[in-house]
């Protein structure tokens, strides 16, 4: 007997269950998308008021418009948390609300016991049933059925969903949604108007703290009022009752401002996306960790007021808070007088180890001018977890692992004024930073361990990658480097040179560049019969050039400008948007008269000088530029080049091709060691065989 088979599906039948597939999908990723949109809005909603009456009505009507809950209310708990009463209500016509209901009882009160969401979706069956238990037991003469609470709402509910509103383990009240539908409500619904109930709870209760200020304030105007009309023979108890007012109003005053506080409070701003984004899991990153410790903080403080202190502390955590942000970093906490600062988190970051040394030197630098105290810094870099750590209700965005014990310790092993990195760092910060070893040390949970102190950048002068000591720029212009630096605090105040090379670890490549520039046009102005056409270039506008030519990196993306793997058309748009935002810098801070000269060395460098011909000062600085960028050492490109290398690739461009550039040959002859021998010229090709 032959065996049927169901028909294999047709074509058409598997497009049409793929696309139910990706229907699905896109369903459920258009609501994961309107949930970060709903907490943002109603977040945002909430929190621009502080009439409660005012959250009352968002709140609800946000569960309408936008949530799509025809059938919410909010009820308020009361002083002792025993009682539930209905503050508002949406999509109860005609019914009844003014109802309160004892906690525990009902859904909504035993939500607010449990301080726990509770989701019912059969009620209609599950109140038959009891309610025909106790009538049997009630005639059988078993039990006393005693009195029940009305409850709130519709009679004929046959869902309901109970999200206890809660802050700093206080019962707020419960937020209720309900539906005549049964099974009207799912785990999605669930984890939504929890979130939501977060932010309507603290909403609450900030507007409550606000209603206290204000009624306690006109309670203080009404007294005051009365103290006016007072008889003067009563004058004592006038005074007494005066006094009794002041302190009163002092109080009013504080929770008037803690009110204000709590409104700007938020998670650290590293963090808030991942929470929309629903990321916040534990994850291992490669971090770099660094702590603080001030040292004569507790000589100098001697004999202080609590208060001066407080304030002597705040002023230096700000002030340290500002100088960690340049280096995108943040404080984790702080410890006593110590902070502990994280640097590569949320986001992985390529530059979290040089940025963390820079924003300690920095703050070494500064220091000394702010305060009237030292400080020692340690700084560690290894692979820690990190997430939310603690209870549900005072949970932060902390790290765990060894990197930040050691780097604890080795703050403590730090030299005065100093700053001390773990061995996990010092080849990463080798390339950039003077580093000179301390005496080793038993660390505990290590063993034996020898850290290095960071004395400072490499100076150029001192850099052989960029400037052979044999060269003629080191025989005859080392003095421009110096000159460059006095040009640039004198005109160039304004810009944060340091921090702007930090995203992309270009670290004194601006200054680089600017000093090859200069020594290049005196050069070719001291040489042979040509030298009279080098000057009407100006020596300042080519220094201002060279200095600004990419100071628009601070409005790009760090891990942009780091990417080793842009192909040419990523490149070409990083190139654009970096020229953009610098035209953009140069007219913030008067400096657009640079505009043109910096165009037309963005547009060689984009063709490699392939296209037309261009100015001397745009070769000039085309040459600095680009041999910087070849022998200094950078995160995106890997090791320098040698000298003789780079000068050779700079001879190689298409625009050194075409005919002798008097420019490019001088650079070589600057910058070349001695004794070392470089085409200044590639052999033309044929062209006709």
């Amino acid at each position: 007997m032959a065996v049927e088979h169901d028909p294999e599906p047709s074509v058409r039948d598997q497009m049409v269950e793929n696309q139910k597939v990706i229907d699905r999908l896109n369903a459920a990723l258009a609501r994961k998308t309107d949930e970060v949109r709903i907490i943002q809005q109603i977040s945002s909603e909430i929190n621009s008021t502080l009439d409660l009456d005012g959250i009352l009505a968002i709140s609800l009507h946000a569960m309408d418009s936008v949530l799509g809950f025809k059938h919410s209310m909010i009820l308020l708990a009361d002083k002792d948390e025993g009682l539930l009463r209905v503050a508002a209500s949406r999509g109860y016509d005609g019914h009844k609300m003014d109802a309160a209901i004892p906690v525990g009882q009902g859904v909504f009160g035993v939500a607010a016991r449990r301080r726990h969401v509770v989701r019912m979706g059969n009620i209609g069956a599950l109140r038959t049933y009891i309610g025909g238990v106790g009538a049997r037991m009630q005639a059988a003469g078993h039990v006393e059925l005693g009195r029940v609470s009305a409850m709130p709402g519709l009679p004929d509910a046959q869902s309901q969903m109970g999200i206890p509103l809660v802050v700093k383990d206080r019962l707020v009240g419960v937020l209720a949604v309900e539906s005549a539908a049964p099974g009207a409500f799912d785990e999605l619904d669930e984890m939504l108007l929890s979130t939501v109930g977060n932010q309507v709870a603290t909403g609450i209760d900030n507007a409550r703290l606000h209603l206290s200020a204000i009624e306690a304030s006109r309670e203080l105007d009404t007294a005051n009022a009365a103290l006016s009309r007072a008889n003067e023979t009563l004058e004592d108890s006038v005074r007494a009752r005066t006094a009794e007012l002041s302190a009163a109003l002092d109080e009013v005053r504080r929770e008037k401002g803690l009110s204000e506080t709590l409104l700007r409070r938020m998670a650290p701003p590293e963090v808030i996306p991942l929470m929309l984004q629903d990321k916040l899991f534990a994850q291992r990153l490669d971090v770099t960790i660094l702590f603080t410790d001030l040292e004569g903080f507790t000589a100098y403080s001697a004999g202080m007021e609590p208060d001066e202190t407080f304030s002597q502390l705040n002023e230096f955590f700000s002030w340290a808070g500002d100088v960690i942000g340049r280096y995108r970093g943040y404080i984790n906490k702080t410890l006593g007088d110590g902070v502990m600062a994280l640097f590569g988190v949320p986001f992985d970051s390529a530059t979290h180890r040089t940025d963390a040394v820079l924003a300690a030197l920095e703050m070494q630098r500064e220091i000394s001018a702010q305060f009237p105290f030292g400080m020692r810094v340690g700084i560690s870099t290894g692979t820690v977890t990190a997430g939310m750590l603690g209870p549900a209700n005072k949970s932060l965005y902390d790290v765990l692992g060894d990197a930040v014990n050691l780097a604890s310790r080795i703050q403590a092993l730090c030299p005065t004024r100093g700053v001390a990195v773990s061995p996990s760092c010092e080849e990463a910060l080798k390339p950039w930073f003077r580093l000179t070893p301390l005496e080793a040390h038993e660390i505990k949970g290590v063993g034996h361990m020898t850290c290095s102190q960071v004395v400072g950048l490499r100076a150029i002068a001192e850099d052989a990658r960029r400037i052979d000591p044999t060269s003629r720029f080191a025989a005859d212009y080392l003095p421009v480097i110096e000159e460059v630096e006095t040009f640039k605090r004198e005109r160039l105040g304004v810009v944060d040179f340091i921090s702007l090379q930090a995203r992309d670890v270009a670290l004194q490549h601006n200054e680089a560049v600017a000093s090859y520039a200069v020594a290049l046009l005196r050069a070719l102005r001291a040489g042979g019969a040509d030298a009279q056409q080098w000057h009407g270039i100006d020596e300042a506008t080519l220094m201002a050039a060279a200095l600004l030519h990419d100071a628009g990196k601070h409005a790009l993306d760090p891990a942009r400008l780091n990417d080793r793997g842009l192909d040419s058309a990523g490149r070409d748009r990083l190139r654009r948007e970096l020229l953009d935002g610098t035209l953009q810098t140069l007219q913030q801070i008067g400096e657009d008269g640079l505009a043109p000269i910096i165009q037309e060395l963005y547009r060689f460098e984009a063709t490699r000088g392939a296209e037309g011909e261009f100015k001397p000062e745009v070769e000039i600085l085309a040459a600095a530029d680009i041999y910087d960028a070849l022998t200094a050492p950078k995160i995106y490109k890997g090791s320098p080049w040698r000298i003789v290398g780079a000068l050779a690739e700079l001879m190689r461009l298409p625009y050194c091709q075409r005919r002798q550039r008097p420019v490019f040959s001088s650079f070589v002859e600057l910058m070349k060691p001695a004794g070392a021998s470089i085409a200044l010229r590639a052999r033309p090709g044929a062209v006709i065989r």
